[in-house]
């Protein structure tokens, strides 16, 4: 990954990577079972440790996840990994339409100038292609925010992002700088098909 890119309207090809072309199939099985909701699967069992901070501890937990997807890519794993994505918050660093968006006021407090507007910021890498980055915590990030402001979205806002036409982007990168997972459109539009359906009978 290289530096964070300011959204841009630019067009963009669609791209297949080959990593998307060998989980399609699993994907779309684990997204089956999901929304079936067979449970025959037994949780696994937690470590037995009272976690001073539970969303520092729910981030660990779900980095485990993707660090053994990523280790072996099997459909247990990636299963694993869908079911803590939906509604889960993330950290996108932000890019901002003016250079000071910040004015402090007499009383000393400090509030956002008028018309002021933060857009999530993007990865381009070394190949030119354009990832929406997205952190779990601020400790997995490596670059600071643009802006200097963090944008708090949950996954499914996240996916708004991608879909938009305006935006050249052809994945989503969770932690690229540590787990470095990456989903592409094609399969961010598998896994969330239904929702979409269900949207436009709405």
């Amino acid at each position: 990954m290289a530096i964070f890119k300011k959204n841009k309207k630019e067009e963009t090809k669609k791209v297949s990577t080959q990593e998307d072309n060998e989980l399609k199939d699993e994907i779309s099985k684990a997204y089956d079972e999901i929304m079936s909701g067979n449970k025959e699967e037994k949780a696994e069992e937690q470590p037995q440790q009272e976690p001073k901070d539970d969303i520092a501890f729910e981030n660990e937990v779900f980095k485990s996840k993707v660090k053994a997807f990523k280790q072996e890519r099997n459909q247990q794993n990636l299963i694993a990994v869908l079911k803590m994505l939906s509604g889960r918050k993330f950290l996108l660093p932000s890019v901002c339409n003016v250079e000071d968006p910040f004015e402090k006021l007499e009383n000393g407090n400090v509030r956002l100038k008028e018309g002021t507007v933060f857009n999530p910021a993007f990865l381009t890498s070394t190949d030119k292609k354009v990832f929406l980055p997205i952190f779990t915590d601020e400790e997995s990030m490596v670059q600071k925010s643009p802006s200097g402001v963090l944008l708090k979205l949950n996954f499914e806002q996240c996916v708004t992002v991608v879909y938009d036409e305006k935006n050249p982007v052809e994945a989503v990168v969770i932690n690229p700088f540590t787990e470095n997972m990456i989903i592409g459109i094609d399969l961010l539009k598998m896994v969330f098909k239904e929702k979409k359906k269900e949207e436009k009978q709405d």
